[in-house]
């Protein structure tokens, strides 16, 4: 269980508490998360750590990833920005079918067989 130490940790605390909707006191975090308001008081204000556990509960009342909170959210970013590649590969591939480019819709006759009201087929163009 790490504790997360410095005061960027609080000052997300003390952000998204104050721009959740509604917007919390800390008090009504404190009850929320099960935490004592002296506690949330301390982590805002970076005079506590805050536990892995503790950071959890305080997520889960905010509504909010608890990744979003830790200092090490860059982990996350790199992780997202790791798998770009193979995303936009995938987005090529599939924008590209092996058989040539797709023609543009306005180009295309659209044909459709539709049901009428009197139960007859009709062709569309």
């Amino acid at each position: 269980m790490p504790a997360h130490t410095d005061g960027g940790v609080g000052r997300r605390i003390a952000y998204y508490r104050s721009v959740v909707r509604p917007k919390l006191t800390q008090q009504e975090l404190a009850n929320a998360s099960c935490v004592a308001l002296g506690t949330i008081r301390k982590i805002e204000r970076g005079e506590r750590g805050v536990s892995d556990d503790t950071l959890q509960v305080i997520a889960d009342a905010l509504g909010v990833d608890p990744a979003r909170l830790r200092q090490d959210r860059g982990l996350a970013h790199s992780q997202a920005r790791d798998g770009l590649p193979a995303l936009s590969a995938a987005i090529a591939a599939y924008d590209c079918p092996e058989d040539g480019p797709v023609r543009p819709l306005a180009g295309c006759e659209t044909r459709s067989t539709r049901q009428c009201s009197t139960g007859r087929r009709t062709r569309c163009t």
